[in-house]
């Protein structure tokens, strides 16, 4: 969603470093909606329109992105979201398995019963759109069942990075989430063998952690990563598919993503 900056009467003005904040933070929503692609050329001035400011805070919020290798400057040429490397496709990948085997012997041993109980939601959430993506006969996973899906799917893992309470494990993660997307993995075709193993993934770390067996949880945590990067670099390797549309429902941009960027901008506890 587009933020123009407005400022009313008496209102002080946003500082700079304010500005190329909020620039950087909309430059970060157009990638998670899919709205810029991979190798989409950057437009200064159109972001700056959208944003009701100067370019000198875009600037500096794309030169941000450049130096974190989000997005990457071809001289003579402009800026450009950055063309992923099968390498790196792996390495956030490995990071992520870190990251999250960590995260869920840690959280099998602190997670509330409430919590428990949210976890396997989000799993019957899962299954629940499975199911609508069935009996709608399409072939790949897409739309309303689509968002609902991924929304659950991550709502998932960021409960078990929320549990092991380590705040900078979840900017990790969210850091590695957002090179993903922009990187394509979020592109592979979701069929229906592809969204139940999945899910079956999940259900066997959450029983896992509803037992409090913290092997297990992590056994299967890791199983459901290797899959889910040998799926990525499978869609990789086959090549480039059609963008997602920019207009209406964009399920890449989840509920649980927007949560965990505002959580994490929040003042440290």
């Amino acid at each position: 969603m587009v933020q123009h900056i407005t400022s009313r009467k008496g209102d002080t003005p946003p500082t700079p470093a304010k500005l190329a904040q909020l620039a950087y933070e909309h430059l970060q929503e157009k990638l998670w909606r899919g709205a810029l692609s991979s190798g989409e050329k950057i437009s200064e001035a159109r972001l700056a329109e959208e944003l009701g400011m100067s370019r000198t805070p875009v600037r500096e919020a794309i030169r941000r992105m450049e130096t974190e290798g989000v997005l990457t400057q071809i001289p003579s040429s402009g800026t450009y979201v950055a063309v992923p490397k099968r390498a790196e496709i792996v390495e956030a990948y490995e990071v992520r398995m870190a990251i999250e085997s960590f995260a869920v012997r840690k959280a099998t041993r602190r997670m509330k019963p409430s919590q428990i109980l949210e976890l396997q939601k989000r799993c019957d959430d899962m299954l629940a759109a499975i199911q609508e993506f069935r009996k709608s006969g399409e072939t790949i996973l897409s739309g309303e069942s689509l968002r609902s899906y991924l929304d659950a799917d991550l709502a998932f893992h960021l409960l078990l990075l929320k549990a092991a309470d380590n705040r900078k494990a979840m900017t990790i993660f969210g850091d590695v989430n957002l090179r993903s997307a922009i990187f394509g993995c979020r592109s592979h075709q979701r069929d229906l063998h592809h969204v139940a193993w999945v899910w079956r993934h999940h259900a066997r770390v959450a029983r896992a952690v509803r037992q409090r067996d913290a092997a297990a949880a992590q056994r299967w945590l890791e199983a459901h990563m290797q899959a889910s990067m040998e799926a990525a670099l499978e869609a990789y390797d086959a090549g480039p598919v059609s963008p997602l549309p920019h207009d209406g429902p964009t399920p890449v941009l989840t509920h649980a993503v927007s949560a965990l960027i505002a959580e994490l901008r929040s003042p440290a506890r």
